[in-house]
């Protein structure tokens, strides 16, 4: 009986477990710049494109959050403190939105 390698096999098994990821590794360095979400495709535009001037009263709808909203209107999901902060009287919670609740949108200026 022929005895194993034990480094072989441990070589072997190593090999077996990258190959995986460096498969995802690969197909993720080609990624688009598109992504899709559960609101459709988000698409970046031109910084000019999220001017929001003045305030303006948005409604909720089905699946919003704070987050979007930011996105949305700013550009950059992280100014989801600025539609909060300009509501926070009706938001306990900033995750906590109502579906027909009217947000007031500030301006990014």
């Amino acid at each position: 009986m022929r005895k194993r390698d034990p480094s072989r096999s441990l070589l072997l098994m190593t090999w077996l477990f990258m190959i995986p990821i460096l498969c995802v590794l690969l197909l993720s360095a080609h990624a688009s710049a598109i992504t899709e979400s559960d609101k459709g495709t988000i698409v970046r535009l031109p910084d000019d494109a999220y001017l929001v001037p003045e305030p303006f009263v948005y409604e909720v709808k089905e699946n919003d959050n704070l987050h979007w909203l930011a996105a949305k209107f700013y550009g950059d999901a992280r100014q989801w403190v600025r539609i909060h902060q300009a509501n926070r009287e009706q938001l306990r919670h900033p995750s906590v939105l109502r579906i027909g609740q009217q947000l007031w949108i500030p301006p990014n200026r």
